[in-house]
């Protein structure tokens, strides 16, 4: 019998997934000369009988997380970005003497065929401290038409250069956001990397792992999050605020008795001072639920 969770689990991890293969995809697209990835399939839609499956929208033509992960990803304009350990040694003759940083790079995708002039926000949170504090940066950039531009490469902000296999990464959360001259928000894109904690004294035995293993994370308490989803006085929309980086967010409607509700977004990753506004067409005023990675309710 599959339960709620689990339902919820392999939709999340199905939008992750379509989304990083998207992501990566269009950053080959480089331009003349360097169009690696012209193109991908979208496999499959939708099922032709009720049933749970890898469809990204089921038999009652409801799109399930991946269509819209999948959606943010085919945007006229993205962000995306990756990041690696790198360790450099101080000679060949011993592993002693290192140090060890964490490079980030960062690139926009512009799918249009005019040059866009954007600024590139960048805003590091640190998923374990509850002081508000932030680190990053404000760099103008210029998306190139019908192609990707590598717009930055370096060292995570935030996130000291360490020497000791005793020095432990901290958990920063990433955000980037491609924002227009006029302040809309064309791309975002928040990345996350955590500690794994090892199965044997993982209270004493920390180590950074790559990539992104959500399920190793330890989130912050609920109470902590500070999330709020407040509907707009027309019932027909909702803005989605937080103190704290939050995880695949989808929501649902608490009453089911009325009309189906079509959702602009799903599977949305939220972090503070980037509120978003979601359409909920059909929602006529009715109390939401969200759920979300570290909501407890696994």
């Amino acid at each position: 019998m599959m339960t709620p969770s689990y339902v919820y689990y392999t939709q999340i991890m199905q939008a992750e997934t379509l989304a990083s293969a998207y992501r990566l995809w269009r950053r080959n697209w480089k331009g003349p000369g360097r169009e690696y990835t012209a193109g991908a399939l979208v496999w499959q839609i939708n099922d032709c009988w009720p049933v749970t499956s890898w469809a990204i929208v089921d038999y009652f033509l409801r799109p399930k997380p991946a269509y819209f992960s999948i959606a943010r990803e085919l945007s006229r304009v993205t962000v995306g970005m990756t990041r690696k350990d790198q360790t450099t040694y101080a000679d060949k003759h011993t592993a002693a003497n290192f140090v060890t940083e964490t490079k980030i790079e960062i690139w926009g995708s512009n799918f249009s065929l005019d040059e866009i002039h954007a600024t590139l926000k960048v805003t590091a949170f640190d998923l374990d401290r509850d002081d508000g504090w932030t680190d990053g940066f404000d760099q103008e950039v210029v998306l190139k038409p019908n192609q990707t531009t590598e717009l930055w490469n370096g060292q995570l902000p935030g996130q000291p250069i360490r020497a000791s296999k005793a020095e432990l990464a901290k958990n920063i959360i990433l955000s980037a956001r491609i924002v227009a001259k006029d302040g809309t928000t064309l791309a975002r894109y928040a990345n996350w990397c955590v500690i794994r904690h090892l199965p044997v004294r993982p209270e004493l035995i920390r180590v950074p792992y790559r990539p992104e293993p959500f399920k190793y994370i330890v989130f912050p308490p609920v109470d902590k999050l500070g999330l709020s989803a407040t509907i707009a006085t027309d019932g027909e929309s909702l803005t989605l605020s937080t103190k704290k980086p939050i995880k695949g967010i989808v929501i649902d409607v608490a009453d089911r008795s009325g009309a189906e509700v079509k959702w602009s977004d799903q599977a949305i990753d939220l972090v503070p001072g980037d509120d978003q506004v979601v359409k909920a067409v059909g929602l006529a005023g009715r109390e939401v639920k969200l759920r979300y990675l570290g909501d407890g309710s696994a």
